[in-house]
């Protein structure tokens, strides 16, 4: 049997989601970046919800469930930063790191899991697009260089989303 699967139309495809709400889970989500990240819920029908926008170093104690997916998202540039290494992070029961401790070993409050935000690994070439990107005044200019259509489409499809070259007057000169 052949292990790579061809895609099939009308098989359902797996659909990021909330699926129950049995096993708690206390986290706090630490921004460990410069950037500004907000922290999204996955709800039951896979919509994502918008708890908060972290700053550098802020953090947020949230009380979820292990089913529940969060996702970490660059205010800027939409980009999927991790939590704890992982681009979709799943918590874990608040009983696990307590497994095999004596009740005498037990402490008197359950503690968080402190749950860190990171940015993604990002290749030479996303870097390089990302700082072709910062560096162009208007996404249309992105078709007046001298590179690869498709490098240039990418770019004009970049977050962030810079005007159009009509909406702001006297100035016709790319940057």
């Amino acid at each position: 049997m052949d292990d790579q699967r061809e895609y099939d139309p009308l098989r359902p495809q797996q659909v990021l989601r909330s699926i129950h709400n049995r096993h708690s889970s206390f986290v706090r989500f630490i921004n460990t970046t410069r950037h500004s990240v907000s922290v999204y819920w996955i709800d039951y029908e896979g919509n994502k919800v918008c708890y908060r926008t972290l700053g550098c170093n802020d953090y947020l104690d949230i009380n979820t469930f292990v089913t529940h997916p969060w996702i970490f998202v660059d205010r800027e540039t939409r980009d999927r930063f991790r939590g704890n290494g992982q681009t979709v992070y799943f918590p874990e029961p608040w009983q696990l790191k307590y497994r095999g401790m004596r009740r005498s070993e037990l402490p008197s409050r359950i503690e968080r899991t402190t749950v860190r935000i990171t940015l993604p690994m990002y290749t030479l070439r996303d870097l390089c697009l990302r700082e072709v990107k910062r560096r162009l005044r208007y996404d249309e200019y992105a078709y007046q260089l001298e590179i690869p259509w498709n490098l240039q489409r990418e770019l004009h499809d970049m977050h962030p989303r810079k005007p159009s070259v009509g909406d702001v007057s006297n100035d016709s000169q790319p940057s």
